[in-house]
């Protein structure tokens, strides 16, 4: 248990140091990502600014020649000099227009989304979907006069600008990480130093820590300076100096305790011999008062009996008037039954047949809850023992896991077969219906009928694509579970082992079922009577005759299908049903 409580301190202080430097490099990561952000803002800014300057500084030089080749009206020159201008790295494209704004040349990357018609004085072109630009007005002079010839719209967008910013934001980035990785270093080491180092030389030394020897269970740090943990240090030692002194209290005590006792004994013997006295002179008084007692008990048993005599007397009185009040409910009561014979007649043989199939749910059920609880048992004996292991406690939860799922599943097959037969009484046409995957649901069946299988060494083969359906799957299993236990408490009573198989198919919207086992077979006269109720070749081991007359009436009335059988001496048995169904998927 110390072993267990250091390991959780330790865990602890580690969590503690864990988390205050998460917590600082979390707010330090926010802050590198706040101000690093900024400065990528302010350099895409300044590179925005430096490109319209190129564009400003390539207007300048470019705008006399192309001016004077507007005037001239030579087409060539005027494209030779803006193909120049697109060659320049910060022009992505250029727009001359004549002085009607009419479009002479347009190069390059230039959105012809964009409207530039308001554009009337020279200077720079917002940035709109990406592209900003510089905008200037072609004048040619001569003499004293001057002519509009046009306009020039040098463009530039957000990839030029990237481009140009890429290396810087490199740079930028790499610093980061740089700076960002010798302080997440510089802070692990400080926290190692100043926290984490000194809390587990404090936590080694108070696992040293000796009941038996307080005074040598004081703590010492090794601290280049006076902090927390010195603080704690006092305040740890402090405690054991106490501790000390509450010891040397309390063996105090216990030596004034033993005094206090040794005198008490002297004063027990002494009263001793007192009561010794005393006693002496009561039992002579207990002498007389027995001889009195004894005399008032010979006059007590004589009123008992009188008592005793008249108590019969009233007994026998409240006896006859009993039996007179219950000869008058019992003509009652014989009234009512000989009303409802019908109805008494035909709820015995519902008991009957109820009896008879949920004997089988319910004894699967008893078996697997007195397993369940073996295991508990065993389970509580490993742990009270500490010789239960991870693997041991895994097998138990999952037995125990699947004979709760046993139960459960039994559980519901005889309340499902209560349901059933109830419909089948009063002839309901409601019906119960899931989709489900009929294999699974079909082996499931099966595996609450996994004891009685086994004790007879019977071994049960599905044959089943995988098929999703809609339909009564209660009936379903009320027939299947009927058919094995037929076949095990018939078919199979004369071997010592035995095979049942069961094949199914859909065919459109029906399922086909053929159950077939290997069992001792039927006769011809037994075969013709076989769904017949109270029919049963076993009248003599209790049987009712009422299990195949129950499937008989579950496919052709719950189920709204047909069955056949087949059966020849030493040949096995074999039933064939089928009934409709939804079909949802099927492989």
């Amino acid at each position: 248990m110390k072993h267990a409580n250091t390991q959780v301190k330790s865990h602890s202080s580690r969590s503690i140091t864990r988390t205050l430097l998460t917590s600082v490099l979390t707010v330090y990561f926010l802050l590198t990502l706040i101000i690093t952000s900024g400065q990528i803002a302010a350099e895409y800014q300044n590179t925005r600014n430096s490109l319209l300057n190129d564009l400003r500084n390539q207007h300048y030089t470019f705008a006399s020649s192309i001016t004077r080749s507007l005037w001239e009206f030579n087409e060539l020159q005027t494209e030779d000099l803006v193909e120049g201008l697109i060659n320049v790295p910060a022009i992505s494209g250029v727009i001359v227009r004549d002085d009607e704004q009419r479009i002479l040349v347009r190069k390059g990357i230039t959105d012809s989304a964009l409207d530039f018609s308001t554009l009337e004085t020279a200077g720079p072109i917002p940035e709109k979907q990406g592209t900003f630009g510089y905008y200037s007005p072609l004048v040619f002079e001569f003499g004293n006069t001057s002519q509009l010839v046009g306009d020039i719209i040098l463009l530039s967008n957000r990839d030029v600008t990237i481009e140009r910013l890429t290396p810087s934001l490199i740079l930028l980035i790499f610093a980061a990480i740089i700076k960002s990785s010798l302080l997440i270093l510089l802070f692990s080491l400080a926290f190692r130093f100043y926290l984490r180092t000194p809390l587990e030389e404090l936590i080694r030394q108070i696992q040293n820590f000796d009941p038996e020897s307080v005074e040598t269970s004081s703590i010492q740090l090794q601290q280049l300076e006076n902090n927390e943990f010195s603080l704690l240090e006092d305040a740890y030692n402090d405690l054991l100096q106490r501790l000390r002194e509450h010891q040397i209290q309390l063996a105090s005590a216990q030596q004034e305790l033993t005094k206090a006792n040794r005198k008490l004994s002297e004063q027990n013997s002494v009263l001793a011999q007192e009561v010794a006295e005393k006693t002496m002179g009561i039992s002579n008084l207990m002498l007389d008062l027995d001889r009195r007692r004894h005399e008032l008990e010979v006059r007590q048993q004589s009123l008992e009996h009188e008592i005793h005599q008249r108590r019969i007397t009233e007994s026998k009185l409240k006896q006859s008037n009993k039996e007179l009040a219950d000869s008058v409910e019992f003509l009652q009561q014989a009234r009512q039954q000989l009303l409802n014979s019908e109805k008494m007649a035909a709820l015995g043989n519902l008991v009957a047949s109820i009896s008879h199939e949920v004997n089988t749910p319910i004894g699967i059920g008893i078996t697997a809850s007195s397993f369940l609880r073996e295991e508990l048992l065993k389970l509580q004996q490993q742990f009270k023992d500490d010789k239960l292991t991870a693997k041991q406690l895994q097998n138990s939860l999952n037995h125990i896991a699947e004979s709760a799922e046993l139960i459960e599943t039994n559980l519901n097959r005889a309340n499902e077969l209560m349901h059933g037969f109830k419909q089948v009484a009063v002839d309901q046409s409601s019906e119960a219906m899931r989709t489900v995957d009929v294999k699974e649901y079909v082996q499931r069946i099966i595996k609450t009928l996994r004891p009685k299988l086994q004790k007879q060494n019977v071994q049960v083969r599905v044959n089943c694509p995988n098929i999703l359906a809609r339909f009564i799957t209660g009936g379903l299993a009320q027939i299947l579970t009927n058919m094995i236990v037929n076949s095990l408490t018939h078919g199979f009573s004369e071997q010592q082992s035995g095979e049942i198989t069961i094949t199914i198919q859909h065919n459109e919207e029906k399922l086909e079922v053929s159950y077939e086992d290997n069992g001792i077979g039927m006769s011809t006269q037994a075969l013709q009577r076989i769904f017949e109720p109270f029919f049963t070749t076993c009248r003599d081991q209790g049987g009712s005759g009422l299990g195949t007359h129950i499937i008989h009436e579950l496919v052709t009335e719950r189920l709204q299908g047909e069955i056949s059988v087949a059966s020849e001496p030493g040949q096995g048995l074999r039933y064939h049903f089928s009934f409709p169904i939804t079909l949802i998927n099927a492989t």
